[in-house]
């Protein structure tokens, strides 16, 4: 179950509402210009230079197999806390930032990679609390560490240049 009181981002993905844990989210930025690598798997949208750092954007739709809007200029990405790299959630919007009215406890096996802990009744939807060390497969995650790392070594050259 969920601490009492604990705060949640409340997202739309793929028309589904979703909550990450309000400590699990570095920040949310707009979208902009991702930095594409040959042969990434299809729900990588690409590599966000935050400030020097070389973060990978997850479409959370295609993961979750959703329908994927066209992203625009104003399309957010929620920024996650990541260990050893920040990781950014491509979603259709933020709902906001709020404390459950009420939750639902999931059975086991009800999502994929058991990512949702429970369904929470929030003051403008019900959205399925994810976990976020659970949303991406393990080989997902280590294609993509070796994808972002290349990635962050051309950044480096690009900003070396400039100095």
């Amino acid at each position: 179950m969920l601490p009492e009181q604990e705060r949640f981002l409340v997202l739309e993905i793929g028309g589904q509402g979703c909550a990450i844990p309000i400590a699990d989210v570095r920040e949310i930025v707009p979208m902009a210009a991702l930095a594409r690598s040959p042969g990434q798997p299809s729900l990588l949208e690409g590599f966000l230079n935050l400030r020097g750092v070389a973060v990978p954007v997850v479409c959370a739709a295609r993961l979750f197999d959703l329908p994927a809007p066209e992203p625009g200029m104003h399309t957010p990405l929620a920024v996650l806390r990541g260990n050893p790299w920040p990781l950014a959630l491509l979603v259709d919007r933020v709902v906001e930032i709020a404390s459950p009215q009420e939750v639902l406890p999931l059975r086991e096996n009800n999502s994929f990679n058991d990512c949702a802990r429970a369904e929470a009744v929030f003051s403008r939807r019900t959205a399925f609390v994810l976990d976020c060390g659970k949303i991406l497969l393990e080989n997902e995650r280590q294609c993509i560490a070796v994808l972002r790392a290349r990635a962050q070594e051309r950044l480096e050259e690009v900003e070396s240049l400039r100095a």
